[in-house]
């Protein structure tokens, strides 16, 4: 299962939105059907991409102190282990969870057994975290001690060791794959494909800088400055490129359902008198032809969920959600919004 999927899927499969609020925030507050909870923690919350059936696993970033914790559909919280520095979201298989902790991969059980560390040596997520296609594998980029340089890797985790490196990209580089390969961009705008198997380069295509991407459905789908590209997994062609003018930056990773493909842009705006005033939006564009299907405004932020039916934006201070075929609606301080939706059967 791609973690592409597991991401759309996330907030179907809870029923619950998010909230998070103000800088360096500690709660993470939800409405779910009648059930209504909050969390707090030490330091910003990030959220597994993938759950279980009674909850997700959550922990602290950027914290000298962080932590790893499971919490439930009924708003009970359960500390798992006590980690430090934490920088990129935990990735959740089945019930077992694997985080990095300054520079070292922590294996977690969900059911409360003790953590394990994985025998990877120096290994440091960047921004976005590694991904999972399989049970027994995982695939990122991360500094690795060993080469002393940003890598394309992957950690089988039957053995818990590095199977292949590449020397590729830097913190803010994203990767995901299909099974067969694994994509990888880099803020300079290439993008790569590795043989999941060996490690093995595939094949190589320049985009626009900042790139990022995702993996959908058969579908390469990168954001970056120049817009948003759609490339064939297997050989890396141009399937279409819808370019956007005067993009700042990209907020976060594209997202893509079985209708469309989902960025966040900012662009710089001609409304202000500052040069350096940008406004951000969320765009989707037509996932076959990508033609622009409508753009909202949008607060800059990360994760973007998206399932068959809504899109949540969900960012230092607020989510957003919105449905297809109506307005944006911001959740206040106070009352999240449930967000609902048939999730991707893909």
């Amino acid at each position: 299962m791609a973690c592409g999927y597991r991401r759309r899927a996330f907030l179907s499969a809870t029923g619950a939105s998010l909230l998070a609020f103000a800088s360096g925030c500690s709660t993470l507050q939800a409405n779910g059907g009648d059930t209504r909870w909050s969390v707090k923690l030490d330091g910003y919350p990030a959220r597994a991409s993938n759950v279980t059936d009674t909850g997700f696993v959550v922990a602290t970033t950027l914290e000298p102190d962080g932590e790893l914790g499971f919490a439930r559909f009924s708003g009970e919280y359960e500390q798992l282990a006590e980690l430090p520095r934490i920088t990129a979201p935990p990735v959740l298989i089945g019930n077992r969870a694997f985080v990095e902790a300054d520079g070292i991969i922590h294996e977690i059980s969900v059911n409360g057994d003790e953590p394990t560390e994985l025998r990877t040596d120096y290994l440091a997520f960047g921004r976005y975290s590694a991904v999972s296609s399989e049970s027994s594998r995982l695939y990122g980029v991360a500094y690795s001690e060993d080469i002393e340089k940003y890598a394309t890797f992957s950690l089988n985790l039957d053995t818990g060791r590095i199977e292949w490196t590449h020397p590729f990209g830097h913190v803010r580089s994203s990767a995901d794959s299909d099974g067969d390969r694994v994509f990888a961009a880099s803020p300079t705008g290439t993008i790569r494909a590795y043989d999941a198997a060996d490690g093995t380069t595939l094949w190589k295509r320049k985009t626009g800088r900042n790139a990022v991407l995702t993996y959908h459905d058969d579908a390469v789908f990168v954001a970056s400055m120049n817009g948003v590209t759609a490339l064939t997994p297997s050989d890396g062609t141009v399937r279409w490129h819808t370019e956007s003018d005067w993009i700042g930056s990209v907020g976060t990773l594209p997202e893509a359902n079985d209708s469309s493909v989902y960025a966040i842009l900012s662009f710089y705006s001609n409304h202000h008198r500052s040069r350096f005033a940008m406004e951000t939006y969320i765009v989707a564009c037509n996932r076959n032809t990508g033609e622009e299907r409508w753009r909202k405004r949008a607060k800059f932020g990360t994760p973007l969920s998206v399932t068959e039916q809504e899109v949540a934006i969900e960012s230092v201070e607020r989510v957003e959600t919105t449905q297809e075929e109506s307005k944006l609606k911001i959740a206040s301080p106070s009352s999240a919004s449930a967000v609902r939706g048939k999730s991707s059967t893909n």
